[in-house]
């Protein structure tokens, strides 16, 4: 029996089962989306590929925090194979009433690995004692200007620099939202000495260089040194930064892929991919009983209908059949128009700037797997509350 030209669903009832799609599916793509974009981002925090790695200190328990030996990316830089070895200080700072990352680097070195677009302004020079160039997202968010001064407070020392706007630049990554300054600031901000770094990139040759080879070249420095003494190698820009070697243990300093490292600290507190999409599936579950609710009630509102069209000869499995033809359509629309209202909503909250964590703001994203979850579970929970409804 052919019933689709039949109109026998009040299409304000359709609707309101529409918008209840909606609305279940925007809190789990807003859900998912803002949770993997922290993810993502903080995952290529250090840079993306497995030619990057990162010298880091094993005893840390954040990427931000650790201390370790400065000389070991001169000693570093001079293997065969490595092609930059960046020697850099985190420091998280207060600037005009906010928290951000203060970044020290060694320009020479760091510009090797990140390709900053300058929009404003030029970079430093290792010399510039009181420059800095902020990312377009903070210069945005603390409203600096090119040529302004900015008072940096330390949050790990009890310290303070002042600084001038030499640039402003884009990386389209993370770095938006740190100022970059000489090494020596941030070893200040930092509270250490010029003998400690927080951390080392190194961008390697694969086919010349393994990281193995790297945590060798640690190792072998570990043994070698028995006192603080001048070194030799490539001297970074004496007497600018002074030369100093100081003692360590070899098991107390990692080198990892910069993705593994990222993961590894986050994985430790129990954020993955996959339990950060196990839990927006959750919110999406909870709020979508109401997808269920209202699919049944929908069947339920049109007993009238279709006690008619049983008597007229149509089966319950015609009858189910062709209600989930008619509302599918209507729940795919309504999926989409979620994700899309979702996308506007996120794009609106970051432009404000209210969408960060640590200090970072989150990228927003699309991600087909997000995409294709929302779909899946939205025309899954109608078909089921159709499919299992109770149809005289």
């Amino acid at each position: 029996m052919r019933i689709l030209r039949f109109q026998y669903l009040s299409r304000r009832r359709i609707l309101t089962l529409a918008v209840t799609v909606m609305l279940s599916s925007m809190l789990f793509f807003t859900t998912a989306i803002s949770l993997l974009g922290f993810y993502r981002g903080f995952n290529a925090y250090l840079g993306e590929g497995e030619d990057v790695l990162v010298v880091y200190d094993k005893g840390s328990s954040t990427p931000f925090t650790g201390l370790i030996p400065a000389h070991l990316a001169e000693k570093i830089s001079m293997v065969n194979g490595v092609l930059a070895s960046s020697p850099e200080v985190i420091a998280p700072c207060i600037v005009r009433g906010e928290s951000v990352f203060l970044r020290g680097i060694v320009p020479e070195d760091f510009f090797k690995l990140n390709e900053l677009k300058m929009i404003k302004g030029e970079a430093f020079e290792l010399s510039d004692a009181y420059s800095a160039i902020v990312g377009r997202n903070v210069a945005e968010r603390l409203k600096l200007k090119l040529g302004e001064a900015l008072l940096a407070h330390g949050i790990l020392a009890d310290r303070y620099v002042e600084l001038r706007v030499r640039g402003i630049y884009d990386s389209q990554s993370f770095l938006d939202d740190e100022i970059l300054a000489p090494i020596y600031v941030g070893q200040w901000l930092r509270g250490t000495d010029y003998g400690h770094v927080t951390l080392i990139r190194v961008k390697i040759d694969r086919r010349a260089l393994s990281p193995a080879t790297v945590l060798e070249v640690v190792a072998e420095e570990s043994s070698g040194l028995t006192h603080s003494s001048p070194g030799g190698g490539r001297p970074l820009e004496e007497p600018i930064i002074p030369r100093v070697t100081v003692r360590f243990r070899a098991e107390y300093v990692g080198v990892e892929e910069a993705t593994r490292f990222m993961k590894s600290y986050m994985e430790r507190y129990g954020v993955t991919r996959e339990s950060l999409l196990t839990l927006s599936i959750m919110v999406f579950l909870f709020s979508s009983a109401t997808i269920a609710t209202a699919s049944e009630i929908l069947v339920t509102q049109h007993a009238g209908e279709v006690k008619v069209l049983r008597s007229l000869g149509a089966s319950k499995k015609l009858l189910k059949m062709d209600i989930l033809a008619k509302l599918l359509p209507w729940s795919t629309a309504a999926t989409l128009a979620g994700i899309a209202i979702a996308v506007a909503t996120l794009t609106v909250i970051q432009g404000c700037g209210c969408l960060r964590v640590l200090s970072h703001t989150v990228p927003v994203q699309l991600d087909p797997l997000v995409i294709t979850l929302s779909l899946a579970l939205a025309l899954l929970l109608s078909s089921i509350s159709v499919i299992k409804s109770e149809i005289l």
